[in-house]
């Protein structure tokens, strides 16, 4: 699973849809960008991570590969897991024919409870 604070970019097969700061820990990813805001579950799946995420417009523009839809639910399955990084790829449960790729670098740990 994955753990820390990530710089997270969404493309489709055309082009970068757009980017934000996520967070990943056992209770979820959360994250959000200016106009947007993430969040979800993460869950193994017999040694590979699904991601189920959420992604709401607040304000401001929208990302247009999403069209005029106010959330979008995406389902993803991680398939590069590197420590400094992550691959995921899947698709949009609104549209299912737009496949995605989130691609996340890792910035930094989050402080352990103690």
């Amino acid at each position: 699973m994955l753990n820390g604070i990530f710089h997270v970019s969404f493309q489709s097969s055309l082009a970068t849809v757009g980017e934000g700061l996520a967070v990943f820990d056992a209770c979820g990813v959360h994250g959000a960008n200016e106009n947007h805001i993430f969040r979800g579950a993460q869950a193994d799946n017999g040694g590979a991570t699904i991601l189920t995420v959420e992604i709401r417009h607040l304000h401001g523009e929208k990302y247009p590969t999403f069209g005029p839809l106010g959330a979008v639910n995406l389902e993803l399955t991680v398939s590069k897991d590197t420590g400094d990084g992550f691959r995921a790829e899947g698709s949009i449960r609104e549209a299912k024919g737009i496949r995605l790729h989130v691609v996340g670098r890792k910035l930094g740990e989050l402080v352990q409870a103690k």
